[in-house]
């Protein structure tokens, strides 16, 4: 299976996810000092300098997309049609996303009373909030820093609006508190003609 760790940071062990040594695995993250650590970690996978939003494969290059807390510091609208495009029809996706109350534990235990961590914590809030409503989001400064938190409503109508069908969304308690995760498929007949199915 070829898999593409998105946000892949220094490199992960992608166990968990059910990705095994057989697989194919690409990391891509926009730090190079990160992915220089990751290649050493992880020798015998792939890793590339890229933004998410703008992917450099060729469409329907990979089985199966991971994003292991990665898409909350990214454009989502744009990185979901990235990653529809480069999924294969049938094509799977994992995310674990960020709950508000992470959000809202950074605000109150690292940004206040600071003005300026608190003003963006309090841009994330929004953010996550526009999300929650219009499953989109905004760049704190135009092209620059994004962050925002998920909920199951905006990322039932971000993953819809990309074309994902099949979502499922759960909860896990983890290490440092309970994790939102997401899980779409790419559905098999794409174009005009698709079936959706209800989610």
């Amino acid at each position: 299976m070829r898999v593409l760790d998105l946000g892949c940071g220094s490199g992960r062990d992608l166990a968990s996810w059910g990705v095994t040594a057989a697989d194919e695995v690409t990391g891509v993250d926009i730090d190079d000092s990160r992915l220089a650590i990751a290649k050493v970690r992880f020798s015998n996978r792939t890793y590339l300098q890229c933004a998410s939003e703008c992917l450099p494969f060729e469409d329907e290059s990979f089985d199966r997309v991971i994003a292991a807390v990665a898409l909350p510091y990214m454009n989502i609208q744009k990185t979901l049609a990235e990653i529809h495009r480069v999924l294969v029809p049938g094509g799977g996706l994992s995310l674990s996303l960020h709950l508000p109350s992470f959000t809202i534990a950074e605000l109150v235990h690292d940004a206040f009373p600071k003005p300026v961590p608190t003003l963006f914590r309090l841009y994330v809030m929004a953010n996550g909030l526009m999300f929650h409503c219009t499953g989109r989001t905004v760049a704190f400064v135009k092209g620059r820093r994004t962050e925002s938190f998920q909920t199951e409503r905006g990322m039932r109508i971000a993953l819809s609006r990309a074309r994902f069908v099949d979502l499922s969304f759960n909860r896990s308690r983890g290490p440092v508190g309970d994790r939102f995760l997401a899980s779409a498929i790419k559905a098999k007949l794409a174009g005009p003609f698709a079936v959706s199915h209800p989610a």
